[in-house]
């Protein structure tokens, strides 16, 4: 145990991962607010960069399922290979599972990670509203299962919402289609380039976006901003 257990806890659950025993507590805490803070971020996510902040920061994409892929590949075509039914086919399973394993844990740890770096740095948060099942039902199925953005939309909620942070999420329509002053700039998925004709601003379409988000949260409703003049941010 790498800590002790509250007074009061409750159930105790038993599951088993891959051969290993876990013991699970249901607890009741309280929450433990941080010191307040003023600071406000906006967050796209995306695949070429799995987020980019309203402040320039950009989060590269650790793409954990696509480095264990030459891995997992190997791992699968022994299991096909052995007879079905035999101790060899289940050791090959075994080996299989624990790759997954690995890249879950991988995952997991990375956004337990940067959420918690989010929510001590920002009083305010803004996030798009995003229907994960149905960008992970299309063409890039397998790049948005691996980026993993509804563990971490997840984990800043439930974060949040113990620090005592406001976490608002906007409506994701047009989004990269839209410039911080408010005038439309249609773009291809392929155009990483946010060029606005009515100011003449240009940067990366991401961090663009990031801005507009964290706009669209400051304003009621959501998409407000949309058509309205407002100060452009180099």
């Amino acid at each position: 145990m790498h800590r002790a257990l509250p007074e009061n806890h409750g159930t105790l659950f038993l599951k088993q991962v891959c051969g290993a025993w876990y013991a699970c507590f249901s607890c009741k805490s309280e929450a433990a607010p941080l010191p307040q803070s003023d600071k406000a971020i906006g967050i796209d996510v995306g695949l070429g960069s799995f987020a980019v902040l309203s402040d320039g920061t950009k989060i590269e994409n650790p793409r954990f399922y696509r480095t264990a892929q030459v891995r997992l590949r190997k791992a699968q075509r022994r299991v096909s290979r052995r007879k079905k039914g035999s101790h060899r086919r289940r050791k090959a399973v075994f080996i299989l599972r624990k790759i997954h394993e690995h890249i879950t844990n991988q995952r997991k740890d990375f956004q337990h990670k940067l959420s918690f770096e989010i929510i001590q740095q920002y009083g305010t948060i803004a996030v798009e509203a995003l229907n994960v099942k149905g960008l992970a039902g299309g063409m890039l199925a397998k790049s948005v299962h691996d980026a993993g953005w509804a563990g971490l939309l997840q984990m800043l909620a439930y974060k949040a919402e113990s620090a005592g942070r406001q976490l608002i999420p906007v409506n994701p329509r047009g989004t990269s289609q839209t410039c911080v002053c408010g005038a439309s700039v249609p773009k291809k998925l392929s155009d990483r380039e946010h060029l606005c004709t009515g100011n003449g601003l240009v940067a990366n379409r991401d961090y663009v976006s990031a801005q507009v988000i964290l706009q669209r949260a400051r304003t009621v409703p959501s998409n407000a901003n949309v058509g309205e003049v407002m100060p452009c941010v180099v």
